[in-house]
């Protein structure tokens, strides 16, 4: 079971790595297609370059030719016939070059009018022989030649594979490169995938991934991978494939419209529609049939897709401008009405704070005219018993008692009806069992009486004293007494006094 899980795990390790690795290929695979211009502006300096080399000989219209191959088929064709008359070995190498030209590009026909061309040079080569080998079994595999048959075509290729091992055996010091690659369509004709991947890597291990020839065998790698059912190997070598061709300047390219179609399959239109528009120009560009009928057909369903996909966008834009608009314009009013109701409560706002204002300085003027009265009533009932006194009252402190009751009944009921919540605020202020009731036939205890005036804003002990016909010492004696049974912080008991009068002048 550990063994099982730990496959399992393996499994799922590799896959995500592939995963990356094809994500890393495909970005580099974009960035280099926007490069492409510059690549074969390169590959066209070096051709221009080699023509500008005086004098002309056959060996570099060889060259040439070799450079055009896999660029410009037209080009490549057109030098490669300059040396039907050339000296050997270099007419023979042309035309196994043009022979190789013509077969890949689907050219089939002008190879075999040129195979049986009798003023031909000999092929009794291992190039030579493998290029013919090559044509037949291009043509039985590609097109099938319908004005022959297939079993005949079928069997020139194997005459001429015969051929090509028997030219090899023969000539013991040819390179190594074409033995592996014999050796690898051995293992291909006999279906071992793997073994013809093993001579393809050894092949490919010869080659840098800035080689054309790497590119290549890339491809052939791909190909292999597809035929042994690894799906995410061959997406990996074929885009290794096209980014070689990119960076080559090569136009003649077998990687990229299967890369297109994958693309294509996967959903991803935007990426498949720019690799085929790639594609299909540099088949119009190299001029080769074979190359124009696999990119054109799929080209045109991608590019289909890729319109209806754009059409689609545009429709969703629209609609999501449409909405946005009428977001904004609903946003628009509702920003209108907001200034709107700010400037409506910025009045409001101003005529209430003066409303407060007024109510303010009402409250203080009746506050300095309740303490006038105070202060004039006090004083009236000083007088009178002064003059009771002088009079010969005999009980001078029984009519003092009586005016100054007068005094208090007078002074709570002028003062609560400016704060009627006085009572319930101050007991609120002190412990539960501090708390004061006015005796019967009153409405404020004396403590009360002291805090009221001091509410009003009359803090000296003495002139509450003054006001209330008390002593100062008890006065005092009556403040501390009550902070102390102050429900909070007793230094804060007279501040929250003083409070009660701005909460009742807000309300």
């Amino acid at each position: 079971m550990k063994r099982l899980l730990l496959f399992i795990v393996s499994a799922v390790s590799c896959l995500a790595l592939r995963a990356d690795i094809i994500d890393s290929l495909l970005q580099v695979y974009d960035k280099e297609i926007k490069r492409a211009e510059v690549y074969t502006s390169q590959r066209q300096d070096f051709i221009d370059s080699l023509k500008s080399i005086h004098p002309m000989t056959d060996t570099l219209r060889l060259q040439i030719a070799r450079a055009y191959q896999h660029f410009q088929s037209d080009s490549s064709r057109a030098y490669y016939l300059m040396l039907s008359e050339a000296e050997e070995p270099v007419r023979s190498e042309a035309f196994i070059g043009l022979l190789q030209l013509l077969t890949y590009s689907g050219h089939f026909a002008n190879a075999f009018e040129l195979l049986a061309n009798p003023q031909r040079p000999s092929i009794r080569s291992v190039e030579g022989y493998k290029a013919v080998w090559l044509l037949y079994k291009e043509a039985v595999t590609t097109t099938l030649m319908p004005q022959f048959g297939a079993t005949k075509w079928e069997h020139l290729a194997l005459q001429y594979y015969d051929s090509l091992e028997m030219a090899l055996e023969a000539d013991k010091l040819h390179t190594v490169e074409s033995r592996l690659w014999l050796e690898q369509y051995h293992a291909q004709d006999r279906a071992d995938w793997e073994t013809a991947g093993h001579y393809n890597q050894l092949l490919l291990n010869r080659t840098t991934p800035d080689e054309h020839l790497y590119a290549i065998l890339s491809y052939g790698h791909a190909i292999l991978y597809e035929q042994a059912g690894n799906p995410v190997k061959r997406t990996e070598w074929l885009l290794r494939s096209a980014i070689t061709d990119v960076r080559c300047g090569i136009t003649d390219n077998g990687a990229s419209w299967l890369i297109a179609r994958e693309c294509y399959d996967k959903g991803d239109i935007k990426r498949a529609s720019r690799i085929s528009n790639y594609t299909l120009t540099n088949a119009s560009f190299f001029n080769a049939p074979t190359r124009y009928v696999q990119t054109y057909a799929l080209g045109h369903t991608i590019g289909e897709k890729y319109e209806n996909s754009l059409l689609q966008d545009n429709s969703n834009l629209v609609i999501a401008l449409t909405a946005l608009a009428i977001l904004l314009f609903v946003l628009a009013l509702l920003v209108i009405y907001s200034l709107h109701q700010n400037r409506r409560l910025s009045v409001l706002n101003g005529q209430l704070s003066a409303i407060n204002n007024q109510l303010t300085i009402a409250n203080q003027v009746k506050e300095q005219y309740l303490c006038r009265y105070l202060e004039v009533y006090s004083d009236y009932i000083r007088r009178l018993t002064t003059m009771a006194r002088k009079a010969g009252e005999k009980d001078t402190t029984a009519f003092m008692n009586r005016e100054m009751e007068n005094f208090y009944r007078s002074f709570d009921d002028t003062f609560l009806s400016l704060y009627g919540s006085f009572v319930e605020d101050f007991n609120a202020l002190l412990k539960p069992e501090a708390r004061l009731t006015p005796k019967p036939g009153e409405r404020l205890t004396v403590e009360m009486r002291i805090f009221a005036l001091i509410l009003l804003g009359i803090d000296s002990s003495a002139k509450i004293a003054e006001l209330l016909c008390y002593s100062p010492n008890t006065i005092s004696n009556y403040r501390v007494k009550v902070k102390n049974n102050a429900l909070g912080n007793r230094n804060d008991f007279e501040r929250q006094i003083h409070a009660l009068a701005t909460r009742n002048n807000a309300t």
